[in-house]
């Protein structure tokens, strides 16, 4: 908004002075200037929905660039317009399914760059999180693998079959805004 006022600021003092501005030219701003005044409004965290206990009711995060799940997960705004968005501040972590010839695709938050634009939420009351169904040849796909690594930590995949990372404890879940 500010940008705007000053971009009328300079075409209004241009037209009464008499002197050339290029429109296309925006006003010069002072370093370290925030040209952004996006409010984002806290929301309910994402969700593991399982039969098993060991990850039922964790949530997902995205502090990290493999999407996990932890007992506290990001609720600082999430945007779904085809793509997974946690916001911060200005810019954006959109959650990316890595291609891959296994049935079960590594889930990744990558800093400004939405790649995988497919993913919605059901209706109340599930809530689920699917990819894909936008086309005749694109399944909706609501399966996801929670499989825990060395470090303990429980990294998420979308799961298209029945594959499953070798040598890992794996569970199968659903996601859910809650």
């Amino acid at each position: 908004m500010r940008l705007l006022q000053l971009t009328f600021a300079a075409l209004f003092l241009s037209i009464v002075s008499g002197a050339t501005v290029d429109p296309g030219a925006p006003p010069a701003i002072p370093p370290h200037t925030i040209l952004c005044d996006i409010v984002q409004i806290g929301l309910a965290p994402i969700v593991a929905i399982s039969s098993h206990s060991a990850i039922n009711g964790l949530q997902v995060t995205d502090s990290t660039t493999q999407a996990s799940l932890v007992t506290n997960g990001f609720t600082g705004g999430y945007g779904f317009d085809g793509g997974i968005g946690a916001f911060f501040g200005c810019h954006s972590f959109y959650l990316n399914i890595i291609p891959s010839n296994k049935s079960y695709k590594q889930l990744f938050w990558q800093f400004d760059d939405r790649v995988t634009t497919m993913w919605s939420v059901g209706p109340s009351p599930t809530k689920l999180i699917t990819a894909g169904g936008g086309t005749k040849t694109t399944l909706a796909i609501s399966r996801f693998l929670a499989c825990q690594g060395a470090k303990g930590v429980w990294f998420l995949y979308l799961q298209t079959g029945t594959d499953r990372p070798p040598g890992e404890l794996c569970y199968d879940t659903q996601l859910q805004l809650k």
